[in-house]
């Protein structure tokens, strides 16, 4: 069996649920800001992001640049990235690597994980502390900046940037700081919302792949 280090890892080492209400240690600036996203990415009943994906080791100056695309629809995900695809419907997972024609089926946790693919646009929801980090232009774009801080001291990362459009009021870029000195930046290159997408998209048809290796680890 091959390894698979997936898309689906690298979002666990960095991202609808009902509105949140922010509470604690917040400022009113950003509290403002995640209550209008929160109003905006919940209005969607399906989302298609392509992203770019940058993985910078700070100790070994290291870079990994990857592209990608996510489907999201509810707690459904679907992950095509680098040669490999995920496909999640909530209750399984599965992670297609393309060279090996091989397939690892498995229960999804989404407890498992620091951050649920599935919620990756509504991450600020709950268990965090924000605060309001000033503004960056990217491009013509200016980017309102929010820092969170996991309340949950034993998550693998100790802070997330969101970068936030201000007109379009989305989510633009989201920076993770991991404990281990890795920072994981997504940038949105393209957003679309509301698209038909069938519940069957979400599951893995082994049918599609012939030949395909499975291995059930479940």
């Amino acid at each position: 069996m091959k390894k698979a280090l997936t898309a689906l890892t690298l979002f666990c080492l960095i991202t609808v649920l009902p509105l949140a209400s922010f509470s604690g240690s917040q400022d009113n600036r950003s509290t403002k800001i995640l209550n209008e996203l929160s109003k905006t990415y919940k209005a969607y009943k399906s989302i298609k992001a392509d992203f770019t994906v940058n993985i910078t080791n700070k100790q070994s100056n290291a870079t990994v640049k990857q592209s990608g695309v996510l489907y999201q629809k509810g707690k459904k995900f679907r992950i095509n990235m680098s040669g490999q695809e995920i496909f999640c419907d909530g209750k399984t997972i599965w992670t297609y690597l393309e060279d090996a024609n091989e397939v690892q089926i498995s229960k999804f946790d989404a407890k498992a994980m620091d951050i649920n693919p599935s919620e990756l646009f509504t991450i600020y929801e709950k268990g965090f502390q924000h605060k309001y980090a000033g503004q960056v232009t990217n491009g013509v774009t200016t980017l309102d900046v929010v820092e969170l801080t996991p309340n949950d001291k034993n998550k693998g990362y100790f802070k997330v940037k969101l970068g936030i459009d201000n007109k379009a009021n989305k989510i633009k870029e989201m920076s993770v700081f991991s404990k281990n000195g890795i920072i994981t930046t997504y940038v949105i290159q393209k957003f679309n919302p509301n698209l038909p997408i069938n519940d069957g998209y979400f599951k893995f048809n082994s049918k599609d792949k012939p030949g395909v290796i499975e291995i059930d680890l479940r």
